[in-house]
């Protein structure tokens, strides 16, 4: 069996995205690179939050792309709950970066292992960045995890060489 790679990132909920991403830009000395606006059936379904869920994200990125922290302003007012939710101030998910070849075994291994996966995998087309390949799943305590298979940096810079024409 092969173990899932490092976490790619981290999603934490902020009340004011701007703030924060100045926050960790200068605590940290993480850099932002992806800023994009989610919201829609496709995050909706794939990550079981609420219709109408839309919301701002700004990725920071550290000295590798290995542990990034992915900020998430959402619609409406921010709540800090004791069960936690998408709208609570603080960590949302868990996203583990996963080999497109491995993603159907990983979802099959975890339904096996009781995990609650939300959708099977599902490949999603993200605004100058490419498509994804994802799904999302509650750990035995609840705790939400997302699996992803990104495009490759020349996938990327080739996506945005043909949207900037």
């Amino acid at each position: 069996m092969m173990p899932v790679s490092e976490v790619h990132h981290v999603a934490m909920t902020v009340s004011d995205l701007d703030r924060a991403a100045d926050f960790y830009e200068q605590a940290l000395g993480y850099r932002r690179t992806l800023r994009t606006d989610v919201g829609g059936p496709g995050i909706e379904v794939s990550l079981g939050l609420p219709a109408g869920t839309a919301g701002r994200v700004q990725y920071l990125q550290g000295p590798s792309q290995v542990g990034q922290l992915e900020l998430i302003e959402w619609n409406g007012d921010p709540v800090r709950t004791a069960t936690g939710g998408h709208r609570e101030l603080g960590t949302f998910l868990l996203s583990f970066a996963v080999p497109l070849e491995e993603m159907d075994e990983l979802h099959d291994r975890l339904v096996t292992l009781g995990a609650q996966c939300l959708t099977p995998p599902n490949r999603v087309l993200l605004d100058n960045y490419g498509y994804i390949t994802a799904f999302a799943a509650r750990d035995l305590d609840g705790n939400l995890l997302e699996f992803v298979s990104l495009p490759s940096r020349e996938e990327i810079l080739a996506r945005r060489r043909g949207s900037a024409h």
